[in-house]
């Protein structure tokens, strides 16, 4: 290996070795928060502290439960509960009661990754 390759090795390690914090940030996990909004308006929750939320939409109520740094909706008076079926809020797939007017958005993190392709 000549002197010129050896730069060549050397100079692609530091790159690599300085890229590593910069991909671990944008791996960073999503925030803590979410956001339930309503016809009334939004509240923003913390993931953090578990709890049950009552949230009064366009014609009736969704129950919103915050365990495990998760947020579900628990119970819904719309007429066929596909948000209760939904899961878990995540970021980019929130949970949406069309017929109420409810959502609950997880909050992300700032700029991170929307996506990650194999």
């Amino acid at each position: 290996m000549t002197r010129g390759d050896t730069l060549v090795v050397v100079a692609v390690v530091a790159l690599a070795l300085l890229s590593v914090p910069g991909a671990a940030a944008m791996l960073a996990p999503a925030g803590d928060a979410a956001i339930l909004s309503s016809p009334a308006g939004s509240t923003t929750v913390e993931l953090a502290s578990p709890g049950t939320y009552v949230v009064e939409g366009h014609v009736g109520r969704v129950v919103f439960e915050v365990a495990g740094g998760e947020v579900i909706a628990a119970a819904a008076d719309c007429p066929d509960h596909l948000c209760v079926r939904m899961g878990a809020a995540a970021p980019g797939r929130p949970i949406v009661c069309a017929p109420n007017g409810v959502s609950a958005t997880r909050a992300s993190g700032g700029e991170g990754l929307d996506a990650v392709s194999r």
